[in-house]
Order: C-alpha cells, then sequence, then structure tokens
C-alpha cells in the first residue's frame, strides 16, 4: 500500500496569483502554453546570446486529509532536454482534515530552448503531481500589404 499523502485542491501556473485579505485566492489566467516573440514589432533585436525572461506565478493548495506533522513541497523544473533542477522548497506544517496550506511561486522563467516543460510537485520528496507548460516562438507576423 502507498503511503498517504495529502489531498492536492490544485497545482497549476498562471499570470498572478491574488491573495486576498480574508486568505481567499483568486487565480487570472491560468496558463499550459506560453508563446513569446523575440523582439517586439519595431525594436531592435535582442543581442546574440540573450533570451527572454517571462514572468509568471504558480499556485500549490494542499489540504491535510490523513497527514499531520512538519514537511516539506518542493518544485522542480524538468527542461524538454530532460535536465531537472530544483526551483523551490517549502517547509509546510499539516494539521489534519480539512487544514491545509496554499503555496504561491514567483519566477522569472528564462526561454532558452523550446518545448515541453514539466513543473513536478513533491511531497516529502515523492511527486505529487506534474505541472505541463509548452514553451514555443510566436508565428512571425505577416508583412503589412503598403495599399
Amino acid at each position: 500500500m502507498d503511503k498517504p499523502r495529502p489531498y492536492l485542491t490544485a497545482a497549476l501556473l498562471c499570470e498572478k496569483v491574488l491573495q486576498e485579505k480574508d486568505e481567499g485566492i483568486t487565480i487570472v489566467r491560468v496558463i499550459d502554453k506560453l508563446q513569446y516573440r523575440l523582439q517586439a514589432i519595431g525594436e531592435l533585436p535582442l543581442p546574440v546570446g540573450t533570451k527572454p525572461i517571462v514572468a509568471i506565478e504558480g499556485f500549490i493548495g494542499i489540504k491535510s486529509g490523513p497527514i499531520t506533522g512538519d514537511h516539506t513541497v518542493k518544485v522542480v523544473v524538468e527542461r524538454p532536454n530532460g535536465d531537472r533542477k530544483d526551483v523551490f522548497t517549502f517547509p509546510v506544517k499539516l494539521l489534519g482534515k480539512d487544514q491545509g496550506q496554499n503555496i504561491v511561486m514567483k519566477m522569472g522563467l528564462g526561454i532558452d530552448m523550446d518545448g515541453l516543460f514539466w513543473f513536478d510537485v513533491l511531497f516529502d520528496d515523492e511527486v505529487l503531481t506534474r505541472i505541463p507548460l509548452v514553451v514555443m516562438p510566436l508565428p512571425e507576423p505577416e508583412p503589412q500589404a503598403k495599399t
């Protein structure tokens, strides 16, 4: 039988997480695909070797369920080429039943490759879930015909 785990209420990437005074959470613009442009129309090109950085946020909500005590939630990103890197580690104290914890992650994603990124959510070093993010360039705009 598997070890008991907390219940996952949400795990996602988005544009913004708002935390209200009453502890309510508002998630703005959930994303699982990120399209970027290397230069804005009318601007100079980026210097060679420069990679765009996109600000994104993440949200993880867990409820204790059968779990109590001090634990760790970790987020590990797996890049399209298979490289893995720890990006966040959060200590959590779970009090049982419907008690839980909300985790908000603010990050800058440096884009130096396209493809499928996975954000693994680990609870005490065991995978709780995975959040996918596809990164791809925007198609080049069609040249405007002069009339």
